[in-house]
């Protein structure tokens, strides 16, 4: 399968939070009911994989009151349907009715399971899932807390079992603004799965890479120039980054040797902290060393030669390097080479691509300018050139209608700005008549539609 091709960039954004996983992870699948509502719930279980939510709540609903008699004989069973009923509401965002009915579920199942079983991580986990979609972030870290204290008492400090609860009290500490709670939370995972698995197993590869990504992230986030805390945070970061993705490294050279393929992701990760990390001058080596790695292995797929080629002319752009345009010109000759390809040369040098800084869609201001009429959009359009280097000359201004001071800062960001520039018929060109509308916004302010 073809792979986009992924620019490098000087800073990325983490997102706030990964997608939640499915809460029916926490489902209860296989319940014994009585024959009579056997057919009920597997219609309950089809209108689920067809997301046919409305109907598969009034289902559930009848299900629970046709088996009221539960309540009585079989309390646990009961539980487990009400628990169902919430899932089901989440996953329809009613969280408030969810969490009613995962609170009634609890109240029998408390009654009717031992204190610690693991029977009841299900519902709290869902619960838990509930409140962080309203925002309610205390509330869910006592009751991750309390799902975790079930595995510390059932498997141990150190169980495996609790690694998708620290991944939600990662979640919520990361969106709660608590960062440095965050990172104590990814050490924290890191840890419990090197018990797992052992410190040099192959099952702790994605760990590793995982979080040399995060902590890279965090890295790039934090102020560059701050008090000596913020400097020593930031430079701890990035160090474990780095240490993350070479014992990632070392672990895949010692089981497979030197050129294996699977280096490559690892590599790509150093060479991206390595030029987030800004001191460091050595990102060019990792990913040097993953176009060698590719290109030394004849099962590697054509396009992610392409992506390894261009990655590295991107970093070469980045950092003023020469042989930037040599690579472009390899990669282009590559694809120009298959016509299976054709439309990948369109997408990768047909116009312009820009590397560094992100564009800016809106910038924000204190207030509006005097010279601004009514509600009118504030911008600046300049236009601009990309030169073979991708560097940019030629600025012109256009139009405007904020301060001279935005138009500055615009002059000197595009100045900064790295592009990867076009290719047409195998030679690399410049590209003139490049446009940007630059839009303003003032801060707080809401416009009329």
């Amino acid at each position: 399968m073809v792979r986009g091709i992924l620019t490098l960039l000087l800073l990325s954004q983490l997102a706030t939070a990964a997608a939640d996983e499915d809460i029916f992870d926490f489902y209860f699948h296989s319940l014994s009911l009585p024959a009579s509502s056997q057919d009920d719930f597997q219609q309950l279980s089809q209108l689920l994989g067809y997301t046919t939510l409305e109907d598969a709540i009034v289902l559930c609903e009848q299900i629970i009151e046709d088996n009221s008699g539960l309540q009585e004989t079989n309390p646990a069973l009961y539980g487990k349907l009400l628990a169902n009923l919430g899932m089901i509401l989440n996953f329809g965002e009613y969280y408030e009715n969810s969490i009613e009915a995962l609170d009634n579920s609890m109240m029998y199942l408390d009654r009717s399971v031992p204190q610690f079983s693991p029977q009841l991580i299900n519902v709290i986990m869902a619960k838990a899932s509930s409140l962080i979609s309203l925002g309610k972030f205390e509330e869910a870290k006592q009751e991750l807390r309390r799902a975790q204290h079930i595995t510390h008492r059932d498997d141990g400090v150190y169980s495996a079992t609790q690694l998708p609860i620290i991944e939600k009290l990662f979640r919520v500490s990361y969106q709660g603004g608590e960062y440095l709670d965050a990172d104590r939370q990814q050490f924290f995972a890191l840890r419990v799965s090197e018990r797992a698995y052992g410190y040099d197993s192959e099952d702790l590869l994605p760990t590793l890479i995982r979080l040399g990504r995060y902590f890279a992230d965090r890295g790039a986030l934090t102020p560059q120039f701050g008090d000596n805390d913020l400097r020593y945070l930031r430079e701890s970061l990035f160090r474990r980054s780095l240490e993350l993705y070479e014992r990632a490294v070392k672990i895949i050279e010692v089981n497979y040797g030197p050129n294996d393929p699977r280096l490559v992701e690892p590599l790509q990760g150093l060479s991206r902290t390595r030029l987030m990390q800004r001191t460091n001058n050595k990102s060019e080596e990792a990913l040097e060393r993953a176009l060698y790695v590719i290109e030394s292995n004849p099962t590697t797929d054509l396009p992610d030669r392409i992506d390894a080629i261009i990655r590295l002319g991107d970093l070469y752009t980045l950092t003023s390097d020469s042989r930037a345009g040599d690579l472009y010109l390899r990669a282009w000759n590559l694809m120009h080479e298959n016509a299976d390809y054709n439309w990948l040369k369109v997408q990768a040098f047909g116009t312009p691509t820009r590397l560094y800084p992100r564009a800016q869609s809106i910038v924000y201001l204190d207030r509006r300018p005097n010279s601004a009429d009514g509600d009118s959009e504030l911008f600046i359009d300049a236009e601009y050139t990309v030169k073979v280097d991708g560097r940019v000359g030629d600025v012109k201004l256009l139009g405007k209608n904020v301060p001279n001071d935005q138009v500055r800062r615009l002059r000197s960001q595009l100045a900064a700005s790295r592009f990867r520039p076009r290719i047409v018929q195998g030679e690399l060109v410049e590209t003139k008549n490049l446009i940007i509308h630059q839009r303003f916004r003032v801060a707080g302010h809401i416009e009329k539609k």
